[in-house]
């Protein structure tokens, strides 16, 4: 070999950027996750000329003798966004690239960086709270029930015992005491639900595919947001393609839904996202129990539009809104509901402004939300109609690497009205005649205004706010203060943090308040949490908690068995009195693993008990919500860049059947004593797979999954009636009602 030739060759050896063929040039690049920079592994990555690689274990993949010109890179990986993006390739060079993927669905955008793009960091000092990114979402939220608050179910200390409904318990309170933020908004009638009647399912009024992150945070929290007892549920949506205009289209056994989305102008300097949904087929199960004759259609649609008129300014518009309609085969001709019609819309425009020193946001926001119910004859058993004008500003400001003050005011004007009827049917001439009606409607006005100083060092940090409310109704002035605070001691992290939060009475329950003069609910919460990190990816935590409940509210003249064969008789319309004082206490174990690859997921179990005391009749019961034990599991391993499996199983003692009973949920009577009979355990087990298929210009993912894949036989709280009187009882029927069975179900999305 000549010296030339030995020089050629050393030249190459030492420094492998330059590529073999002189004539050829060399893309290579690496994928990380965009929120943990972590790379990602066994990813499919193609060209537009036919030519397909994966990426090895530390993210990294290379075409080689690539001629000059615009490739379109193509990246695929279950459980992350579906990339196309342009990249030109000059003559004879190296191009290298970093793609960083987010989890679940969206596009990639050429802004994102891997150092600016990092999970928010937890709330300071709050032992209990968890979120889930727009991946875990849409791997827990179900085929058959497109639903984000569904697949929040599955997260450590949720307690649902009932299929058909969106809502869940924390720690024994009450979904009402649940509160719902979306994009800073509080959204509480954001559900497509029958209102003003009894149990006939829910689903949230959103779109999964359009949510970027969710949290759920129990106990003692900041109350940033707004007033209300127990946990805090908040949604973010994400924001639309600043690259290029996206379509995105999903079925399943009962919906239809489309994404759209796509940059606005030239300059690109902001974003539009679209997404609709539409059901198609009968409530699929309420179909599946032989037994119900229902069915329940929506409509919804999601927007949202970001536009940057400065490098400082932003500004944004979210609009919510749907329309659910319930139909039922009645076997009461006087009172049965036959139709229901219930609306809901959300918008809201915001402006943000953003300095180094400190950051402003400022939103205005219009709610409004109504139904109407009718009977068989078409008579009208219910109406009413709510609004809300809500304005909302904050500020954040650091005052150095560890210190930061922030702060905010919020009023909300609003207005509330419904009208409850009963009738009856005349013997003689078939005619309905009305008997009975409830009618209220009211205004009120919230202010309110909050603050919070924090320190965050490495090893110690702690918070302390304060939120004062004040509401026009009663009127009531209200002060929830927090003290949080926790300790890094190497790989474990001591958690606490005292608490109090408060509660107004809605307007339709305070107006049919019938015990004494209504009060805001309070609560006292602690919670003491250790956190041991056994890696960068695993952990185990123990949560211990109690809570002290002032004021909250019960119904009243429930049917009631004060004797052998005799009873009292509930009214005709609900009504509600503020008199129960109680506690909650328990602890939460969680082991947890979260992972761009291999098995991810968590194991949670909750022991939990809630009691309380009736200040007027000196009952004490169980909560409507105690039960006592939980266990929430849920498990993902993807097998490959393009096949997932998972499962999801939720166990629960359950709740009490609401009422004074005596006797089994099978033969029920009733009873002298609130809470008593509980309905059996409730056990269910999801399988689910995803398969994805990779085409040069869109994604098709495939969901198949099975329900109930155990077949359990569960049962849920449902609306009875008293049915017949003995000798010494009074028989109750139809308190229960069975929940799905096995069910399996499939549906795809499509992304271009």
């Amino acid at each position: 070999m000549t010296g030339a030739a030995l020089a050629l060759a050393a030249l190459l050896f030492i420094n492998p950027q330059v590529p073999t063929d002189p004539t050829a040039s060399v893309l290579r690049g690496v994928l990380t996750d965009a929120t943990t920079s972590d790379p990602v592994g066994d990813a499919q990555v193609s060209i537009g000329i036919g030519r397909t690689t994966k990426t090895t274990a530390d993210g990294r993949f290379e075409f080689r003798g690539l001629s000059t010109g615009t490739y379109t890179l193509t990246v695929s990986r279950i459980g992350y966004i579906f990339v196309r993006r342009r990249i030109e390739v000059p003559f004879n060079t190296v191009v290298e690239t970093t793609v960083p993927l987010a989890e679940g669905t969206g596009t990639y955008q050429e802004t994102v960086t891997v150092t600016s793009e990092t999970r928010p960091p937890p709330e300071l000092g709050v032992a209990s709270q968890y979120a889930l990114g727009s991946a875990g979402l849409q791997d827990l939220r179900g085929v058959v029930a497109d639903d984000p608050m569904r697949a929040m179910q599955a997260l450590p200390g949720a307690a649902t015992g009932d299929d058909f409904q969106s809502q869940f318990s924390v720690r024994g309170s009450a979904f009402r005491h649940v509160g719902i933020v979306t994009d800073g908004v509080t959204t509480p009638l954001l559900l497509h639900q029958v209102r003003g009647a009894g149990d006939t399912g829910s689903i949230a009024m959103i779109n999964t595919d359009v949510v970027q992150r969710a949290s759920l945070m129990a106990g003692p929290h900041p109350m940033r947001h707004g007033d209300w007892l127990g946990a805090t549920m908040d949604f973010d949506l994400r924001e639309g393609s600043r690259d290029r205009t996206v379509v995105r289209g999903a079925i399943s056994g009962t919906s239809a839904s489309t994404v759209l989305e796509g940059p606005i102008g030239s300059t690109k300097r902001g974003s539009w996202l679209v997404s609709l949904r539409k059901s198609y087929v009968d409530w699929l199960i309420r179909k599946l129990e032989p037994d119900v004759d229902s069915t329940i259609g929506f409509t919804d649609v999601q927007g949202k539009a970001v536009y940057d008129l400065t490098n400082r300014q932003q500004l944004q518009f979210l609009v919510l809104g749907g329309r659910a309609h319930y139909e039922e085969v009645v076997t009461s001709t006087a009172n049965g509901l036959k139709d229901a019609d219930s609306r809901s819309a959300l918008s809201s425009i915001g402006w943000r402004y953003t300095r180094q020193s400190f950051i402003v946001t400022q939103r205005l926001s219009l709610l409004n939300a109504d139904f109407d119910n009718r009977g068989t004859r078409g008579q009208q058993l219910g109406r009413g109609t709510s609004q809300s004008i809500i304005w909302r500003g904050d500020v954040i400001r650091p005052l150095n690497a560890r210190w930061t003050v922030e702060g905010g005011a919020r009023t909300e004007s609003q207005h509330a009205s419904q009208v409850l009827r009963v009738f009856s049917l005349q013997a003689q001439t078939n005619a309905l005649r009305p008997t009975g009606e409830q009618n209220f409607g009211a205004p009120n006005t919230i202010v309110s205004g909050w603050g919070q100083i924090s320190r965050r060092t490495p090893a110690f940090s702690f918070s302390a706010g304060t939120r004062a409310s004040r509401a026009s109704l009663g009127p009531w002035t209200t002060v929830s203060p927090w003290l949080l605070a926790e300790r890094a001691l190497g790989d474990f992290t001591v958690r606490g943090g005292v608490g109090a939060s408060s509660q107004f009475p809605e307007i339709v329950i305070f107006k049919a308040n019938a015990g004494p003069p209504m009060e805001p609910e309070h609560a006292r919460s602690i919670d003491l949490g250790l956190e041991h990190r056994l890696n960068g990816t695993t952990r185990w935590l123990v949560t211990g908690f109690h809570r002290d409940d002032s004021n909250v509210v019960r119904l009243l003249g429930e049917d009631r068995l004060l004797g052998p064969g005799i009873a009292t008789t509930a009214p005709p319309f609900p009504l509600f009195g503020g008199q129960l004082d109680g506690t909650s206490h328990g602890v939460d174990v969680v082991i947890e693993r979260r992972a761009p690859s291999r098995l991810t997921g968590w194991l949670g179990y909750t022991w939990a008990h809630t009691r309380y005391h009736d200040t007027v009749t000196g009952e004490t019961f169980d909560g409507d919500f105690d039960q006592r034990h939980t266990l929430n599991a849920f498990v993902q391993q993807r097998l490959s860049y393009r096949l997932a499996v998972s499962g999801k199983l939720r166990v629960g003692s359950n709740f009490p059947i609401v009422g004074y009973f005596s006797g089994t949920p099978e033969e029920l009577f009733l009873g002298s004593e609130r809470n008593q009979v509980r309905l059996p355990r409730y056990a269910r087990l999801d399988l689910r797979a995803n398969y994805a298929f990779t085409f040069n210009k869109h994604r098709l993912t495939l969901f198949v999954e099975i329900m109930n894949a155990t077949g359990r036989e569960n049962l849920g709280q449902a609306d009875g009636f008293i049915s017949g009187r003995g000798t010494n009882v009074i028989t109750a029927q139809r308190y229960a009602e069975r929940l799905i069975p096995r069910v399996p179900s499939a549906g795809f999305l499509i992304e271009f």
